[in-house]
């Protein structure tokens, strides 16, 4: 305890406690460098001083001044004033003092250790650039002195020395700035492989904690090492250190002990190196399993790899992943599978019977299930007797299965018999029993619910297919995507609609025209929501189109109940392109069918490029027709006629 005190006594003299809270080793060096050199140049300084009051008292102020800043110098070092402020000065004084020394001619031993010692002193406590400056400022000024009259004294200093102290200066100078530079070119290097190092440890940390599989090591004897990902902890559900846990012991609870040793045995295997890579892999019992903790289950998969070490012993590396999600996707998929299967069978047992042979099957069937739920609710009837005549239902039915080749019902109404069969040939039935039946009865109601829904289903799709349905839904859907792209709200009806005109040639064009109605009246005619509640109409915009037989013409009828043409509007843009028109409704509404003509304000898939009336007018034109219009405030009416042939 006495020599702990000893020793902080003693470093806090001749270092200081700043050089403890120092943590980068160049700093501490350049510390303890500054700290010597103000530490062991007071003393020399001094000595020099005092010798020299009889002989010259400038030197000894000079000397004392420089002991007096190194004072100083040690005492600011051991503050909190930053370390690369406080040499500057003092050094800086240091080559002045070396300079004053070649003016006097003092080249003897003390002098010549001062001036020599200056470049490596300023340029490793002043760092590069001062240090540079000043050590060339320096050889500058050894240079004036030695070689001009400015320095009578230094003039008579023999020629060979002059050279020698100049190349010596130099010389150390150079080896000074190698060093130092070499030093910095090391501190950038090792800055940058520490960046690059604290990224990459940053990197795996991130992946570590954000991956979302468990990663661990672990050594021979299956204990866990510190080295895992923090994702582990949640899938193995294991809120405590996992750091020198057994692995089998873990996951012990959803195995028993012959699959553990099983285990064991594979570890052990993985370790031996006995076995190629892909070998262990197929064999790992473990690669999905059902953990179980604390009344829960998960899905797990494992993959586990050996790392050799040169320096210790092998590891393995292991890769714990949470697969209960996919698993139950998996068991989702393989129901729906089963069913799609189950309703493509009953979807071509249907195929092969015709309708209405099969409708007279269904209706028969649920007669005979009426029978059998009247026969459950009597109780008037012994259980063995509701038991046979059960029996004698299912067997009716069964057989009008296998009259209509139903193959896939029949089975099941086959095992169904098996059951029921078995029930009768027991003495004594019980309530439990018929309860039992009528469940799997109620499975089987159930399945023939689907055979409903598949004729059903066969039914619509010839009806959905009828020509008429097909532009009701196509115009139906535009109808929904554009007052959707348009954030408004509409829907079409439909009025009387000729099955002949549309197997006409005129099919198409009527198509075309009613679909670009469709676009103008959603863009120009129906209004937003707002607007229409504003006017006290029906949030809706509501669109009705007929196709009828008029006089041996076809008559197609759309209207709107939107705002109706803005012909204020219409004239603008009219004017726009002919300034000079005169302009009256007639020509106004003439131009709405112009190419190029459009009152939207901007281009969008919806309108604006005035091409949609411009379409509409050549096709009535085409096929010989005529276009009426009719626009008021509550709406807009388009009516075409076309002769039929």
């Amino acid at each position: 305890m006495k020599d702990n005190k000893v020793k902080s006594i003693l470093l806090s003299v001749f270092l200081g406690n700043r050089y403890l809270t120092l943590t980068n080793v160049k700093e501490q060096v350049r510390y303890m460098t500054m700290n010597w050199i103000f530490m062991v140049a007071i003393v020399p300084l001094v000595i020099l001083g005092i010798t020299l009051i009889k002989e010259d008292i400038s030197r000894t102020i000079i000397d004392f001044t420089i002991a007096f800043l190194c004072l100083t110098s040690l005492i600011l070092i051991r503050s909190k004033v930053p370390l690369k402020y406080i040499p500057v000065f003092p050094v800086t004084v240091f080559g002045a003092y070396c300079c004053y020394l070649l003016y006097l001619g003092d080249l003897n031993l003390w002098a010549a250790i001062w001036i020599f010692s200056f470049p490596p002193i300023v340029i490793f406590l002043c760092q590069m650039t001062v240090g540079v400056i000043e050590s060339l400022l320096v050889l500058t000024a050894s240079v004036l002195f030695l070689y001009t009259p400015l320095s009578p004294l230094a003039v008579e200093v023999e020629s060979e020395i002059k050279i020698r102290i100049v190349a010596a200066y130099i010389l150390i100078a150079s080896l000074s700035i190698i060093y130092e530079w070499i030093g910095i070119l090391k501190d950038r290097k090792e800055n940058e492989l520490l960046a690059e190092l604290a990224h990459e440890r940053d990197m795996i940390q991130t992946m570590k904690d954000n991956i979302n599989q468990g990663i661990f090591l672990m050594d021979k004897d299956l204990n866990i090492l510190p080295q895992y990902s923090s994702t582990l902890v949640s899938i193995l559900s294991y809120y405590a250190d996992l750091t020198g846990k057994n692995f089998l012991d873990i996951i012990s609870g959803s195995f028993e002990s012959k699959q553990l040793q099983v285990m064991q045995g594979y570890f052990k295997m993985v370790f031996s190196k006995e076995k190629s890579a892909k070998i262990l892999e197929s064999a790992n019992p473990i690669s999905e399993f059902e953990y179980k903790i604390d009344d829960d289950i998960k899905y797990l998969s494992t993959r586990f790899q050996l790392i050799e070490r040169s320096s210790s012993e092998p590891i393995i590396i292991g890769i714990v992943q949470d697969i209960s999600k996919e698993k139950e996707i998996e068991r989702e998929l393989q129901v729906q599978k089963d069913l799609q299967e189950q309703e493509m069978k009953n979807l071509f047992d249907v195929i092969k019977v015709d309708p209405l042979v099969f409708q007279n099957f269904i209706e028969d069937t649920d007669a005979n299930f009426n029978h059998i739920n009247n026969l459950l609710k009597d109780r008037r009837i012994s259980e063995k007797e509701a038991v046979t005549k059960i029996f004698q239902y299912i067997h009716a039915i069964k057989s009008n299965a296998l009259i209509l080749d139903l193959e896939n019902l029949a089975n099941k109404l086959h095992v169904l018999e098996d059951e029921i069969k078995a029930l009768s040939n027991k003495e004594r039935i019980f309530t439990n029993d018929i309860l039992s039946i009528a469940v799997k009865i109620e499975t089987f109601m159930q399945e023939m619910d689907s055979y409903v829904a598949i004729t059903k289903k066969i039914t619509a799709y010839k009806s959905t297919n009828q020509i008429d349905t097909i532009l009701i839904n196509s115009l139906t859907k535009a109808v929904e995507r554009l007052s959707g792209e348009l954030n408004k709200k509409a829907k079409i009806t439909t009025g009387q609609i000729d099955i002949n005109i549309l197997e006409s040639d005129l099919r198409k064009p009527i198509k075309d025209i009613l679909f670009q109605c469709v676009r103008n009246s959603l863009y120009h005619g129906i209004e937003s929501v707002d607007e229409r509640i504003k006017k006290n109409k029906n949030p809706f915009g509501l669109l009705s189109f007929t196709i009828k037989n008029v006089n041996g013409n076809a008559e197609i009828t759309f209207s709107d109940d939107g705002k109706g043409l803005d012909w204020e509007k219409i004239k603008q843009k009219f004017l726009e392109k002919n300034p000079k028109a005169k302009v009256d409704k007639k020509i106004l509404l003439s131009s709405i069918f112009s190419p190029e003509f459009s009152t939207a304000d901007e281009t969008s898939t919806a309108a604006g490029r005035g091409v949609g009336l411009s379409f509409v007018k050549d096709l009535v034109k085409e096929f010989k027709g005529t276009i009426n219009v009719n626009s008021t405030e509550s709406g807009l009416v388009f009516k075409f006629t076309f002769p039929l042939k």
